[in-house]
């Protein structure tokens, strides 16, 4: 298991894939076509920080959410049924990858993505 990526909702989605881009130093690059706008925003080959316009998300703050990537998808879904945690498992509109969000014990959304 790793940290994958940030997502983070943005009022102005110029300003802050600029930000990105411009001080941070990370490169725009390819996005699945969700149904929402947004950026994504990648160190070498990995997109680390997913800009998300607010209409998109269901949170307050700037954090929408947190994701960690895993080679043991089917493992870790098992084990989050098993603990009858609420969770919803969907794939990437390209069928890439396959996404399961849940909540952590402080409310966090927390993503796990994996093969």
């Amino acid at each position: 298991m790793r940290l994958d990526h940030v997502a983070i909702r943005t009022d102005d989605l110029e300003a802050s894939t600029a930000f990105y881009r411009d001080i941070i130093g990370l490169e725009i690059g390819p996005r699945p076509s969700f149904s929402f706008d947004g950026a994504w925003l990648y160190h070498k080959d990995r997109a680390v920080v997913h800009l998300k316009c607010p209409a998109a998300c269901a949170t307050d703050g700037a954090l929408e959410h947190v994701a960690f990537f895993t080679g043991r998808f089917d493992e870790v879904v098992e084990a989050i049924q098993a603990r009858k945690l609420e969770h919803t498992v969907r794939a990437l509109p390209d069928g890439s990858l396959r996404q399961c969000f849940l909540r952590d014990p402080n409310g966090a959304l927390v993503e796990i993505t994996g093969r």
